[in-house]
């Protein structure tokens, strides 16, 4: 056999290959709101070259990213054995401020957050402000929760947590409130911490990575 034909026959041989998924982790602080948000932004983005694993925590923020640390303990061990795909390439905690009143641990989950190289996408006082900069750009103090779901309702007369509705409604308009929320920012010169800026969102960082990743080939 010749050489050309012996590599010929090497290449129909070689198993093709193929480009490695980007591994995302998203847990979350609510059980229903934020999970679903991103369950369907996975769907509409056709996420198929890129895993994203959503964990609808429902309880403090410290335990949102212990959760995070213990999904990335056990994906690190399980690839050491070779059992799956690599370690994730990032990982994110979605947590509310909350107001009137802060969870209590709140400042050690993002000092835990941060030691351990996580990322936080961080909404004061709640989720649900991403929803409202989908309809208005707005950055007026928003002194409860409550506040930022009556400013919804007026976009959204009928919305509520396990409702699903409206997530059809936000996604012709990502664009506008990724676009608002950085403009929120700017205006109150927010750094990284958004502990002391009400109201304000680092959700929009999360959803212009997912649809980065979204469109790679």
């Amino acid at each position: 056999m010749t050489r050309r034909a012996r590599d010929r026959k090497s290449l129909k041989r070689r198993a093709p290959y193929r480009v490695p998924r980007e591994r995302i982790l998203i847990v979350c602080e609510g059980r229903k709101t934020e999970p679903n948000y991103f369950k369907a932004t996975r769907t509409e983005l056709k996420l198929t070259s890129v895993e994203v694993e959503v964990v609808g925590e429902g309880e403090a923020p410290i335990n949102v990213v212990n959760t995070a640390l213990e999904r990335v303990a056990d994906q690190r061990r399980a690839a050491a054995r070779s059992a799956v795909e690599g370690e994730y390439d990032s990982v994110w905690c979605v947590m509310d401020v909350e107001a009137p009143t802060p969870h209590e641990s709140l400042s050690r989950a993002i000092d835990r957050a941060g030691a351990n190289k996580l990322s936080v996408a961080l909404s004061n006082p709640c989720f649900e402000y991403w929803y409202l900069l989908h309809f208005e750009r707005t950055s007026a103090l928003m002194p409860t929760n409550g506040h930022v779901i009556r400013a919804l309702k007026k976009h959204f007369p009928s919305y509520a947590k396990s409702d699903s509705a409206i997530l059809r409604e936000l996604s012709s308009r990502t664009e506008t409130a990724i676009d608002n929320a950085e403009a929120a920012l700017r205006e109150k010169h927010c750094g990284e911490d958004l502990r002391q800026h009400n109201p304000s969102t680092h959700v929009h960082r999360l959803v212009a990575k997912l649809r980065t990743v979204g469109t790679k080939p």
